[in-house]
């Protein structure tokens, strides 16, 4: 399929303009800004193939029903993906009679666009019956009947940039958002027939049987509302003290508590004149709300990717000794000596003696090498490389799994946020200091009062009406909202928040830190120079590209991209590959090769590290080189202009990474190779002083991230990365890092602004209280008052044209 036949011309790209009105292209499919030169409206590869994919099925009403912005779809077609997590689950298919009901995880749902999508291939498969795809959960559930392929639907739905797994994710997180749901629309309701109860009473009603059984309902409906709502921030509060943690909800916790015992003892002593029970109920139907937008954007983010739990679900395939047979058995299970099946793309578990013929393996998840390694019979294969070749091997495992790194590297992932969604500093200050004023500015209260009128009972009504009318709402909605329309404008340049507290974290951030490959790089090689392929024929270059076309070897599909895609591919042409030295093909009588230079061509120039060459003679010689993300250069001059130092922590060659640091403009001094997984995490702690962001990729930055300050991963095909990370980002290029910073520190502008406001609202309705002139009328008119202000202004600064997300 020829993806260049969907491309527009340039004129014809969708545009958008960011907060100084400068033009830019955008994706075709995603939305995502293009650069200026592209010659296809596609922000990458991924984002090409599957717009031309969805047009050549005529799955077109997918972009009416998802609307203008998608998610980028850049590297997910980069690595083969491993499906030996399917084999089971097929067995168990074959065995069952009638209809049968599979569930899976699914990573990049987003839209109705995307259960269309899905609920179209799989009805075209044979044997479907039912499926039901749940965008919010991450999750689809098939019911299907012998005869239907699940690897087909599988390989089918991944093609469109999905990926599929076994169900693995949690419910908790979903079950907790379902149940603040529910007490989120009681409350409102209660607030609003309470409302309406107490409009009688603001119009006059004050006495009489009607009077009292309207202030009896509102009571009632007031400890309801207290025991549905109220005690999500009881709770809440009780957990941080009992940690040792002041966090926001003690405030909201004490408001509920102090202004509904006031309204009760009121209530029963004083004849309903002075109680608050609706102000108490809009105020907790408003925190709930507060809650829950804080809670949606990041369920929705965990949910968009698939779930990481370690190495219980890790999968390979190891052969019975007795019988010669493969199974798929879980990891955990491997002892020293078992032999192992390594297919193509398979993960190497644990460290393993090579048998039977050479083989290439990727090394970059181990140690950011980004060039495939060449491991000789009876060499031993360190567990987290990647087969590289287009041929399995076999494994002797020289250690059991217990041994195994992978084990440390891929354990639970530590909890940034034990306390509650800000935990920060700031916040555990402004926690501690809103308490202690409104508790001894209601003290206050009561002293003055008692000893200039000498009456307890309009003393209590000072206490009362303080606690009441100091409402938290600048923090208890407003600064939720806030942090939703700042996690929901990255989301849509393709950030994706995960950690509630990074926000926070972030604004302390003084250095960024990047791993290099699959990071800064794109984690694929390219030909450093496209010249020596133009010199080539029209039967030379076929030739190359079905020898090229049949390797999965990161150097092979260098060469495939660089010929683009216009060459037909020769189903007839036999290549035998030759495990680490290259492949071979018999065409015309004439055999050629591609691969190493003193394989494939005696003659070979020492400068290339590829060579393509027929019958011995030298027909081409490739160099390969790193692909940077291709804003790499740019981002890093920009993040430096903003005052941030920049550094690289990579496993790779020290003299590649310096290479690659005097290339991006970053100084050579902060430029360090060579470093292990534990030698990261060391090199970090020293030079962090809660001030570091470290972006990294691969299984050998898993104890990096985790000692970080804060830490961030474009690595959204391996999800044990993003569940150690602040966020993941899916954009080919590293803009949204620098705009998430950048979005830190304005959406910490509003949220000093908006506490501004608060103080003055405050001195002004605790001015009134002590006056004795704030009533359940006035405070039902100041709460509501202040809180639309509060929100509308947060509205206002982080949304439209100039929104830091679109600088």
């Amino acid at each position: 399929m020829s993806i260049a036949s969907h491309a527009q011309p340039a004129g014809t790209f969708p545009v958008s303009r960011d907060a100084e009105g400068t033009v830019s292209l955008e994706c075709l499919h995603c939305g995502t800004p293009v650069d200026g030169d592209a010659k296809e409206p596609f922000c990458c590869s991924g984002c090409s193939f599957v717009y031309a994919l969805i047009h050549a099925e005529n799955l077109d009403r997918y972009y009416e029903l998802r609307g203008k912005r998608g998610v980028p779809l850049f590297g997910l077609f980069e690595r083969s993906r491993d499906t030996k997590w399917l084999e089971p689950i097929e067995a168990k298919l074959a065995e069952c009679e009638g209809t049968t009901r599979i569930d899976l995880d699914v990573q990049g749902l987003h839209c109705v666009g995307c259960v269309y999508l899905i609920d179209t291939v799989f009805r075209k498969e044979a044997g479907a019956v039912q499926v039901v795809v749940n965008p919010a959960l991450g999750k689809v559930q098939l019911g299907v009947k012998q005869g239907f392929s699940l690897a087909s639907f599988v390989e089918k739905v991944e093609r469109f940039g999905y990926r599929l797994g076994p169900p693995v994710k949690s419910d908790g997180q979903s079950r907790r958002t379902s149940d603040l749901l529910v007490r989120m629309g009681v409350a409102i309701a209660i607030a609003m027939n309470s409302m309406i109860f107490a409009i009688s009473s603001y119009a006059g009603l004050t006495e009489g049987f009607l009077a009292e059984l309207f202030f009896a309902i509102n009571f009632g409906l007031c400890l309801v509302s207290v025991a549905v709502g109220g005690t999500v921030f009881f709770r809440s509060a009780w957990q941080g003290l009992r940690r040792g943690i002041l966090h926001l909800d003690l405030p909201i916790a004490l408001g509920i508590v102090a202004a509904f015992s006031g309204s009760v003892w009121s209530f029963f002593e004083r004849g309903s004149s002075s109680s608050y029970f609706d102000t108490v109920n809009v105020f907790i139907a408003l925190m709930l709300v507060g809650r829950f937008l804080q809670e949606r954007v990041l369920e929705r983010n965990r949910r968009y990717l698939l779930a990481s739990d370690g190495t219980e679900s890790l999968l390979s395939r190891r052969i019975d000794e007795a019988s010669g047979k493969v199974g798929v058995v879980p990891c955990s299970t491997i002892e020293k000596g078992d032999r192992l099946l390594i297919t193509p793309g398979d993960l190497v578990p644990v460290a393993g003696k090579l048998e039977g013929a050479s083989a290439s393996f990727s090394l970059d998840w181990i140690n950011g090498e980004s060039r495939p390694s060449r491991f000789e019979p009876d060499a031993v294969v360190p567990a987290g490389a990647f087969l590289a070749g287009s041929q399995a091997i076999t494994l002797r495992a020289t250690e059991p799994f217990s041994a195994s790194p992978l084990v440390e590297l891929l354990r639970s992932p530590l909890a940034r946020d034990k306390h509650g969604p800000r935990t920060g500093w700031f916040w555990q200050q402004l926690a501690k200091w809103y308490v202690t004023a409104v508790l001894c500015l209601a003290a206050l209260g009561f002293v003055v009062t008692w000893l200039r009128l000498h009456d307890v009972g309009a003393a209590l009504d000072v206490v009362t009406a303080v606690l009441v009318v100091t409402c938290p709402c600048a923090f208890g909605i407003a600064t939720p909202l806030a942090y939703e329309l700042v996690q929901n404008g990255l989301r849509k340049s393709g950030l994706f928040v995960r950690s509630p507290g990074f926000l926070d974290r972030a604004t302390t951030v003084r250095r960024v830190v990047f791993d290099k490959t699959g990071t800064l790089t794109t984690g694929t090689l390219k030909l450093a120079d496209d010249a020596p392929l133009s010199a080539l024929d029209e039967g030379a270059r076929a030739t190359l590209y079905n020898l090229a076309a049949r390797s999965h070897h990161p150097k092979s599909q260098a060469v495939v991209r660089a010929l683009g895609e216009d060459i037909a591919f020769d189903e007839a042409l036999t290549v035998v590959e030759h495990p680490g030295r290259g492949l071979a093909a018999v065409r015309e009588g004439r055999e050629y090769r591609l691969g190493a230079p003193g394989w494939a061509s005696s003659k070979a120039d020492a400068d290339g590290d590829l060579v393509f060459a027929v019958d011995g003679e030298t027909l081409a010689v490739l160099s390969t080189t790193e692909e940077l993300r291709r804003d790499a250069r740019e981002e890093i001059a920009r993040l430096r202009n903003d005052g941030y130092e920049v550094w690289i922590l990579s496993g790779d060659r020290d003299d590649r990474v310096q290479a690659l640091a005097e290339g991006c403009g970053i100084e050579v001094s902060h430029a360090k190779g060579e470093q292990g997984p534990k030698d990261k995490a060391a090199f970090l702690r020293e030079i962090d002083r809660a001030d570091t962001l470290m972006i990294g990729d691969g299984i050998n930055d898993s104890l990096v991230v985790e000692a970080a300050h804060t830490s961030g991963t474009p690595a959204i095909d391996r999800p044990f990365m993003a569940a150690r990370s602040d966020f993941y980002f899916v954009t080919p290029g590293l803009r949204p890092i620098r705009l998430a910073l950048r979005a830190s520190h304005r959406l910490h502008q509003v949220i000093r602004r908006n506490l501004t406001i608060a103080i003055a609202y405050n001195l002004v309705a605790i001015g009134l209280a002590y006056a004795g002139l704030m009533s359940p009328l006035l405070a039902a008119i100041f709460m509501p008052i202040s809180s639309i202000s509060i929100l509308l202004a947060t509205i206002a600064s982080l949304s439209g044209r100039r929104a830091p997300w679109k600088s």
